[in-house]
């Protein structure tokens, strides 16, 4: 069996001034290189969850544990940030300096790593990101998903296991967000350890999980085919299906044998091409 590496248990959170639960005895386990995609409609409690993994936020009932260590005890928030890297929905907020390296050096010159080490980790970082030859260059050069692929690469600099992004794509045009993926699926298959808040269902079709919030709650956790599945969930969740999805259905009904893990075109087309 896999260890648990992050542990949510009975977990309730309110914001202040607010009479309803951001989350509400919340219950859950991610393993150790896992992708797991946390979706939900605006307010389902998916962000507040994600900032509840480094200790952004502290439950107001329950428990956070990363790699054993409550996020309740404030010995144990440095070490827990330095397990959890975590990317927001906009770069700009996480951007630090002008030039592409020096802002994914900042965090390792913060805490102190000796600068032959800074040096291999900013041209690492940059590498599994795929923008090494941007290392000189100014920030306010890049788009919008290469300043995404920036932010996440000064996370990756910290040497974190756990990389958390809440709606990173959510400003990214359909491009950027693909390309987005991508650098994720990379990163995974690395043995990172991926989790991936997003309100693009289209984007969690790659994931092994998906966690679907629902006004504080977990209505759902399963694979993204069953979750695609589940017509009553994802109506009472306000959820919408992907076009690919559709399309796979719509085959079926006309007698197709389309696989239910056909979740992308492609899949679909690679099907129907061994069908001819």
């Amino acid at each position: 069996m896999v260890p648990a590496l992050i542990q949510f248990d009975h977990v309730t959170y309110r914001y202040e001034d607010s009479v309803k639960k951001a989350l509400d005895d919340v219950c859950l386990t991610i393993a150790d290189g896992s992708f797991v995609a946390v979706v939900g409609h605006n307010g389902s409690g998916k962000s507040t969850l994600a900032k509840h993994i480094n200790g952004l936020l502290l439950p107001e009932s329950g428990e956070v544990t990363v790699n054993g260590l409550s996020t309740a005890n404030e010995e144990n928030i440095l070490p827990i940030r330095q397990t959890v890297g975590i990317v927001f929905q906009n770069p700009d907020n996480q951007i630090v300096t002008t030039i592409i390296e020096e802002d994914v050096a900042f965090g390792p010159e913060n805490m102190g790593v000796p600068p032959q080490e800074i040096r291999k980790r900013v041209d690492d970082a940059l590498d599994t990101v795929g923008m090494r030859d941007y290392a000189e260059r100014a920030v306010h050069q890049l788009s919008g998903g290469q300043k995404q692929r920036i932010a996440i690469a000064g996370m990756l600099a910290l040497r974190p296991n756990i990389l958390v992004m809440d709606e990173a794509t959510a400003m990214l045009d359909p491009r950027g967000r693909s390309d987005l993926i991508e650098t994720l699926k990379k990163l995974h298959a690395h043995g990172l350890t991926v989790i991936m808040v997003t309100q693009y269902m289209e984007e969690i079709t790659d994931c092994d999980r998906v966690i679907v919030m629902h006004h504080g709650k977990i209505a759902a956790d399963d694979q993204p085919e069953a979750i695609f599945s589940d017509q009553d969930l994802l109506k009472e969740c306000s959820l919408d299906v992907p076009e690919a999805v559709r399309l796979a259905e719509t085959l079926r009904t006309t007698g197709l044998p389309i696989s239910d893990h056909a979740l992308k075109t492609e899949q679909i087309a690679e099907e129907l091409c061994r069908l001819l």
